[in-house]
Formats: structure tokens, C-alpha cells, sequence
């Protein structure tokens, strides 16, 4: 009677224990992040210090349309370079027939300052916005939960392999699943952490049509090229339509003077 009584307390100890880690695991603690955002080719990379930095990055380029695929392939093969990967890619075009193309690429985390810089030997960036966030704090955290868990776990194991009566057996069992889940729910999210941490992550947005320069001398080719080629449409229609009338007015003025003559 006494042991059951004890490992009934035990059950109790560890079933407030595991609510008191369930309440832990909602709480989420904010990302001390740091933010760069910048414009052209000058930046400082080292933006953060922990044992867990997450990068990402989110830039633009924009080259002129002779350029557009060269930019692509360039790129491509850049990421292939670095051992990297593409995660996502999408293509469109708007209302005035300007191409652009958005790709997310994952790199390794201990070349991504470097496959940054080298992308600007392809194109100069329009804009680039680079975050780093610390999640050291969170992930020791996550280390310190499992820990917990698994001492429990142990506590229980140990109490299970005493005799116990059918119900206090299917009690601990009952704990033990539920712990099993907890304790796979924090390896998961450890191990999703690790992921980013190892490779940092790059969206970019390639833009067909920024060559083109209001005091470029191609702006002006093109423009005149233009307006030649409405003149040409706007004559050919003139004389779609006038031609046929010319001919009848002067096949109608002939035929008038010819009557005149022999009237007279």
C-alpha cells in the first residue's frame, strides 16, 4: 500500500512537471535580430556575434534587356559555385513586355558574405536589405527543455520497471508517450534551427528593362525609330484610303471635261 502510495506521488510530481514544460514550449522567445539596408556596393557583413545566426537576404537588379538572360545564366551558375541550391523560381512579364525574374537560393552559411559580394561582378545591386538574426538564446533554451524531458523520461522508465498494478503501469505509459511527443516536437524544431543556421537564404529579383537611360543614346535611336515607324503606318494608311479616291476623282474630272468637249 505504501509503495503505491509513493509512486502515485512520483506520477503526480512528474505529470506537473510535464505541464509546467507544455506551458514552456508555447512561450517563443523574440529573435534579437539585426537589420542592414543598403544601396550600392559598400557593406559590413559582420553584423552579429552568436553561436547561432540565421541570414537572409532580399535584393533587386536591374539590366537592360540585351542583358536579361546573360544575367540569369551568370547567376545560376554562380549559386552552382558555391554548392548552392534554388528553392524557388518565377518568371513574369508586365504590361509593357518587361521580363523579370525572382529566385530563392540557399547557400552555405560560411560563404554567403562572400556570394553576396561576388553577385556584384555581375550586376550592381539596386537595392539589397541583409538581416541576421540571433537565435542562440532560443536554441539553448530548446537544449535545456530536452534535457528536462529526458531526465523525466528516465524517472519513469525506472518506475515502470517496478511492480506495479495494471492501472498505475497504463498511467505511466500514458506519460511517457506524451513526453516521447514532446521531447520529438523540440528535436524537430532544434534540428530546423541547425538547418538555417548552416545555410542562409537569398531572394532575388532580376528586372528586364533598366538599360535604358533618358540621356543614353539609345533612348533616342529608339524613340526616333519610333516615331518613324508611326509615320510610316500613318502614310500607308493615308494612301490605303486616299489612292482609291484620287483615281475616281480623276477618272470623274476627265470624264466631265470630255462631255464639256462634246457638248460644245
Amino acid at each position: 500500500m505504501k509503495k503505491s502510495l509513493i509512486i502515485l506521488i512520483i506520477l503526480f510530481i512528474a505529470c506537473g512537471r510535464s505541464q509546467e514544460n507544455t506551458s514552456n514550449m508555447s512561450y517563443q522567445e523574440p529573435f534579437i535580430s539585426d537589420s542592414i539596408q543598403e544601396m550600392g556596393t559598400s557593406r559590413s557583413m559582420d553584423i552579429s556575434s552568436g553561436d547561432y545566426i540565421i541570414k537572409t537576404a532580399y535584393g533587386t537588379i536591374e539590366v537592360s534587356s540585351s542583358n536579361f538572360q546573360n544575367t540569369i545564366i551568370e547567376f545560376e551558375t554562380l549559386i552552382l559555385t558555391y554548392k548552392g541550391s534554388i528553392s524557388n523560381t518565377y518568371l513574369s512579364t508586365n504590361y509593357q513586355g518587361l521580363q523579370s525574374y525572382t529566385v530563392t537560393v540557399n547557400v552555405p552559411a560560411e560563404q554567403f558574405d562572400k556570394f553576396i559580394s561576388d553577385i556584384e561582378d555581375i550586376s550592381v545591386f539596386k537595392n539589397i536589405n541583409i538581416n541576421a538574426n540571433d537565435v542562440t538564446t532560443y536554441v539553448l533554451n530548446i537544449d535545456s527543455r530536452l534535457n528536462a524531458l529526458i531526465n523525466e523520461k528516465q524517472d519513469l522508465e525506472e518506475i515502470k520497471s517496478d511492480a506495479l498494478s495494471t492501472s498505475e503501469k497504463l498511467e505511466v505509459q500514458s506519460q511517457l508517450r506524451y513526453i516521447n511527443q514532446e521531447i520529438e516536437i523540440l528535436q524537430d524544431q532544434k534540428e530546423f534551427y541547425e538547418t538555417s543556421v548552416n545555410y542562409s537564404t537569398l531572394s532575388l529579383e532580376i528586372r528586364e528593362g533598366a538599360g535604358i537611360s533618358l540621356f543614353s543614346w539609345n533612348y533616342y535611336v529608339e524613340r526616333a525609330l519610333s516615331w518613324l515607324e508611326s509615320l510610316i503606318g500613318y502614310l500607308v494608311s493615308i494612301s490605303i484610303v486616299g489612292i482609291p479616291i484620287v483615281i475616281f476623282i480623276y477618272f470623274v474630272r476627265k470624264f466631265l471635261i470630255k462631255r464639256n468637249n462634246i457638248k460644245t
